[in-house]
């Protein structure tokens, strides 16, 4: 072989070497990523910041801030003046949270805003001139506490007692309604609330169902306490 030809091949294999050396020990950087983030194995999340491509961490949900606080729900309570940070607490079974130096403090049934407002006011009623609060609900409570019973009898499709849930509202028409409404000989005007009071003695409410369900007025509804027995009457004949 004439000695130019030899020199040629050899040439050539010494290319393909290289090129193949070159394809199997450098890997290009990933495209989309910018230059210097692509270090260590780790993609990258954004500019200069590792970790991109990594599934996001899973994170709680938003609590809904016009939730009512109750029993078994953790929150956080910070008062901004102590400088110490926020501290966790647990609202207990009676609806309470321990707020030092106030003790406990009633807040079942409040909005985090509102049990916020209602604890600064005491710490400015004795302790404070100015009180910062803050209170953010950590995790609500998954099992549901009963507060109280009512019992509802009469005309009524399913009697029987029936639960206060801890920071829910109870209303004489909510009670009916989840009892399956009113039979059909049932009284609408004239349903009996009767309540013990308690310095003792009795109270007897009458309500009319309709007209607090058509007016949509909530302060004509009475709200439920423990302990409450509703009655609805029986009517023998209808007006057409």
């Amino acid at each position: 072989m004439p000695s130019f030809l030899r020199f040629a091949s050899v040439t050539a294999a010494l290319l393909a070497v290289s090129v193949t050396g070159g394809a199997q020990g450098f890997a290009p950087r990933p495209q989309g990523y910018p230059s210097g983030s692509y270090q260590q194995g780790l993609p990258a999340t954004g500019v200069g910041q590792p970790g991109a491509g990594m599934m996001p961490q899973e994170r709680m949900s938003v609590v809904d801030p016009d939730k009512k606080l109750s029993a078994g729900d953790q929150v956080t309570v910070e008062i901004l003046e102590d400088r110490e940070g926020g501290f966790p607490r647990v609202v207990t079974a009676t609806g309470e949270l321990d707020v030092p130096p106030l003790g406990r403090v009633k807040v079942s049934g409040r909005t985090a805003t509102e049990a916020a407002s209602e604890i600064k006011q005491q710490l400015e009623r004795d302790y404070y001139y100015h009180a910062t609060v803050r209170l953010a609900i950590d995790r609500i409570s998954p099992i549901s506490v009963r507060s109280g019973l009512v019992y509802l009898s009469g005309e009524v499709r399913m009697g029987g007692p029936q639960e206060i849930i801890s920071g829910e509202t109870l209303t004489l028409t909510n009670a009916i309604l989840k009892a399956g409404g009113i039979g059909e000989w049932g009284s609408h005007d004239k349903i009996q609330l009767t309540r013990q009071k308690k310095g003792g003695g009795v109270e007897v409410i009458v309500a009319n169902y309709d007209k607090i369900v058509k007016s949509g007025d909530a302060g004509q509804d009475p709200v439920l306490q423990d302990g409450d027995r509703i009655f609805i009457p029986k009517i023998f004949f209808r007006w057409k």
